[in-house]
């Protein structure tokens, strides 16, 4: 009797032993992911490293960069735009549209459309745009804070304008321009060392901002998006709501500012670029299949978009062909008319050369009868 009752005991506390530990365990989870997923993004850093390859980063001495890579998460390839001068690709990245939607794409253009800066500051979110010169000063936002230098197309002048203005303006988003890497990109190429050295030396003035971002205590839970502009650029994002150390696939350099808007809250009016849904880690309510499914239902949008843009190439390529042939054919028949005019000025061109020489005949006819005349009645009159 008494060892039934102390068997009945034990499997009780075993039971509630088992009961207790299993709700402690998702209690533990539970505050876990509440402490993980409460901290906010303190600042955004959307750095535009203007030449810079991602193929060279593999090749050199680029610590800081590839650091960021191995925090945050990198495409495994990044579509450029065209043309790829430095206004068409920056206004891409900038708006998520493609230089034919924003027209901005040489100097004297006027950009079409707003960026990522005129969209957060219609939200009252401070910003601050590093690294604007020349043309590219017309894609800066009424009311945001945007440094006017001197660059002279420096990164290490950009830098330092960054942090002296630290203390002052410490914007919640700030867009920083580094300008360096273009020209030598376009003049020595994309595998010469006075290139990868130049990547090196713009690796390092990324790497001051992060120290100060260190120094600040804020480097963790700060936002930071690095991407180039042409060729085959990077793209690296860091920061809470993405995943860390792994590779998306292929993205465009549109893609950024979509991606942006989205986890701040901001509807673009118009854009090329998707939400890499794909980037994201998961979070209560945002599970990793659902924001699979937000990425397939995008890319099935974007490829009927394409679908239905190559069947209006296609209709634009078979009017074009139709207009062609009407052009060929008016052109033989102008041809054929020029021809006939031709045929008509050549007959006249003969007629005109008979016509001239039926007159030095007759005037020769005239000159010499006259002539005849002449010695004749001299002869008759004159007697000599």
């Amino acid at each position: 009797m008494y060892q039934k009752r102390a068997s009945i005991l034990v499997m009780a506390i075993l039971v509630w032993f088992a009961f207790s530990t299993q709700t402690m365990a998702e209690e533990s989870i539970t505050k876990q992911e509440n402490e993980k997923y409460s901290k906010v993004t303190s600042k955004i850093f959307m750095i535009v490293a203007d030449g810079l390859q991602d193929e060279t980063l593999q090749k050199t001495s680029a610590p800081n960069i590839n650091g960021l890579a191995t925090t945050g998460i990198r495409a495994s390839k990044v579509i450029s735009v065209f043309p790829d001068t430095r206004q068409a690709a920056v206004a891409s990245i900038l708006t998520g549209m493609l230089p034919d939607k924003h027209k901005f794409i040489q100097a004297g253009d006027i950009l079409e459309g707003k960026s990522i800066q005129a969209f957060m500051e219609e939200k009252q979110i401070n910003t601050c745009f590093y690294g604007a010169e020349g043309d590219i000063k017309h894609l800066l936002a009424e009311g945001g804070h945007n440094c006017i230098g001197p660059f002279d197309s420096k990164d290490e002048l950009v830098i330092d304008n960054l942090l002296n203005e630290w203390t002052e303006e410490q914007s919640y988003m700030n867009i920083i321009l580094l300008p360096e890497l273009r020209e030598s990109y376009k003049k020595y190429g994309v595998n010469s060392n006075e290139y990868k050295m130049a990547v090196t030396k713009t690796d390092a003035q990324i790497g001051r901002l992060l120290k100060k971002l260190h120094d600040e205590n804020i480097y963790d839970s700060s936002m930071i998006v690095l991407c180039g502009t042409l060729g085959a650029p990077p793209l690296i994002m860091k920061g809470l709501p993405f995943k860390s150390g792994g590779t998306i696939p292929p993205i465009s350099i549109c893609d950024v500012t979509p991606t942006i808007a989205y986890l701040n809250g901001v509807k673009l009016d118009k854009n090329d670029g998707l939400v890499l849904w794909n980037a994201f880690n998961e979070t209560t309510g945002q599970s990793g299949e659902y924001m699979l499914q937000e990425r397939i239902k995008d890319l099935s949008q974007a490829n009927t978009h394409l679908q239905e843009e190559m069947t209006r190439l296609q209709e634009e390529k078979l009017r074009v062909k139709s207009e062609q042939e009407i052009v060929a054919r008016e052109k033989e028949d102008i041809q054929e008319q020029i021809a006939e005019r031709d045929q008509k000025i050549e007959s006249l061109k003969n007629r005109i050369d008979m016509y001239h020489i039926f007159a030095l005949i007759i005037i020769g006819a005239v000159g010499v009868g006259y002539l005849v005349l002449y010695k004749l009645l001299k002869k008759r009159f004159l007697m000599f």
